[in-house]
């Protein structure tokens, strides 16, 4: 079963729970992509998208209420704080490395030396007490609040970058420092999202808005196609997460 169905065979599984119990249900974590294409099983339901915060991306399906009062129950804020600079792919990392899926993890948001882990609430505790170090640097462990990250945004560095064309393969190379041959090759064993959605065409075009992730390398938007070069080079700004 790819991962597309097994999504939709465990939303199924959550509302039929419901219907049988009674019981308010929850679902791990669900990308943009997940919500909006399986929006015609669960809208008929009572229920609530939450992500801890109101811009959040990655956000668990609450199947039976739609009080966010409720559904504050079933996410938890982890605090990380470090003497060095935190990045979101390495908090990321260190968090799934304690052997836990990504799909109970939501949105990971740093600020310098403090990072935040939205998370699955019966995990937390887990997490709290297994979380030493992100990369080589110990860390101090805590559990947060929601008031903690009301105002907290994702960090980004914005970059010009110059492309050979608007192609998904260009793009990676260019903006991570990659030869053609590695970015293909990283297409092509699917570890990389157009758009939350897996993408293995090396070719494929890519525009305004879109949001590229590369797993063990990051993610990036195209903030704006800015236009050719007097060689023929296509010119783009991007937004590249820390």
């Amino acid at each position: 079963m790819d991962n597309k169905a097994l999504v939709k065979s465990k939303i199924i599984d959550k509302l039929n729970i419901y219907e049988k119990t009674g019981d308010i249900q929850a679902t791990n974590f669900l990308d943009p992509l997940d919500i909006i294409e399986n929006a015609s099983i669960y809208s008929k339901h009572l229920h609530y998208l939450y992500g801890g915060m109101e811009n959040s991306e990655r956000k668990r399906l609450i199947i039976g209420t739609d009080e966010p009062e409720l559904a504050k129950d079933f996410i938890s804020i982890i605090r990380i704080e470090s003497q060095e600079k935190l990045g979101h792919r390495d908090v990321l990392g260190s968090i799934l490395g304690l052997g836990l899926k990504r799909d109970v993890v939501g949105d990971i948001i740093t600020k310098d030396t403090i990072a935040y882990a939205i998370v699955n609430s019966d995990i937390s505790d887990y997490i709290t007490n297994n979380l030493k170090m992100i990369g080589r640097e110990k860390v101090k462990v805590s559990i947060g609040n929601m008031e903690e990250i009301s105002d907290v945004k994702e960090e980004f560095e914005t970059q010009n970058v110059t492309l050979s064309s608007l192609r998904l393969d260009s793009a990676i190379s260019e903006c991570y420092g990659l030869s053609r041959a590695i970015s293909s090759k990283l297409i092509e064993a699917e570890k990389v999202k157009l758009n939350y959605k897996v993408v293995t065409n090396t070719s494929k075009s890519i525009k305004q808005g879109d949001l590229i992730s590369v797993r063990g390398y990051g993610r990036f938007v195209i903030e704006e196609v800015v236009g050719e070069t007097r060689k023929g080079r296509m010119r783009i700004q991007i937004n590249k997460y820390k």
